[in-house]
């Protein structure tokens, strides 16, 4: 044991399943360098900023984002968790443009 002082090592996005250079490049021009910046932000909301974007983010990259914080392949997921998904990204939306 070394008392604590060691860092713990993250996790780099490149190491994730589903993640490729594009969605990298894409993560990491919102501000997410490595898991446990994902983890923090979420898949949805990762998504949703990444889609504010990037016209060519499609729903898959939801999927993808998800599957790499639960290390499935995002064409692995049931169909009940992508609606889940796809419904949560939609509920925040709509609240995001609600008027305060």
């Amino acid at each position: 044991m070394d008392g604590g002082d060691r860092k713990e090592e993250r996790v780099q996005l490149s190491a994730l399943p589903n993640i490729g250079k594009v969605t990298e490049r894409w993560l990491h021009d919102i501000g997410i360098h490595d898991e446990e910046d994902l983890r923090r932000m979420g898949a949805v909301q990762a998504y949703r900023l990444i889609r504010a974007k990037e016209a060519a983010a499609t729903p898959n990259l939801l999927y993808a984002l998800h599957g790499a914080l639960t290390g499935t392949p995002w064409n692995d997921l049931a169909a009940p968790i992508k609606e889940m998904l796809r419904r949560q990204a939609e509920r925040d939306e709509r609240a995001d443009q609600r008027p305060r």
